[in-house]
């Protein structure tokens, strides 16, 4: 007795359909040998009464080689990123032990040495008072105030001391300045010259970024100038 289409194991379109999306959203990627395998077979098998026509079978060659040359796309772009975050480690590297300059007042002094730091004022400012905190406990160490400044770039010098004039131990630091402008005390950003301690890599962010202080990160992009 001829058995019928349901009992053999011809395979319908639709059919084929099915079995190609239970590979695709299988545990395995559907590779090329794969694909070629499952082609063939289709070919060897498909339904006399109800064959593939070829508009379908160019419609799954054309998809397989999209996905192919996606699939090596994304490999060179991986391969890519992987030597470009490679090569700013390396940038990165070189830069420890260097001094940076970084926003946020944070830096290593102390030990009597000469701290620099700066601020921008545009328009200028009647009185500056900066100031270098123990960024640990909040404690005021040293406290300065200075006359009238023009506008522009104002350097902020601390000489490592206390507000007694002793010498204070080596540390990592921070500096804050305020100024007095058309009359009213506003809080003015500084920036330091750190020191790097070392070099990371931000997962999140996708950058490198460098320690200048006790778990005190900056990203290698906001350097604004490398010193000895």
């Amino acid at each position: 007795m001829v058995s019928t289409v349901t009992d053999t194991a011809f395979l319908t379109s639709a059919q084929y359909n099915e079995q190609q999306k239970a590979v695709t959203y299988g545990e395995d990627e559907l590779g090329q040998e794969a694909f070629l395998t499952l082609f063939t077979a289709q070919l060897q098998n498909q339904n006399p009464l109800d064959p593939m026509d070829n508009e379908a079978f160019v419609s799954q060659l054309a998809e397989f080689s999209s996905l192919e040359g996606i699939k090596g796309m994304q490999g060179s772009l991986d391969n890519m990123v992987n030597g470009m975050r490679q090569d700013q480690m390396v940038a990165g590297a070189n830069l420890v032990g260097k001094k940076v300059q970084v926003a946020g007042g944070h830096f290593n002094g102390g030990n009597g040495d000469i701290t620099q730091g700066s601020i921008d004022l545009e328009y200028g400012a009647q009185s500056v008072i900066f100031s270098v905190y123990d960024p640990a406990s909040g404690e005021l160490i040293y406290r300065d105030t200075q006359g009238a400044r023009l506008p522009g770039r104002a350097e902020l010098n601390w000489n490592g001391r206390d507000r007694s004039g002793e010498i204070v131990p080596e540390g990592s630091y921070m500096m804050t300045a305020s100024a007095v402008i058309n009359g009213k005390l506003e809080t003015v950003p500084v920036t330091t010259m750190a020191n790097v301690r070392s070099v990371s890599w931000d997962p999140s962010a996708q950058q490198i970024t460098l320690e200048v202080g006790d778990n005190v990160f900056v990203a290698l992009t906001d350097i604004e100038r490398i010193g000895i």
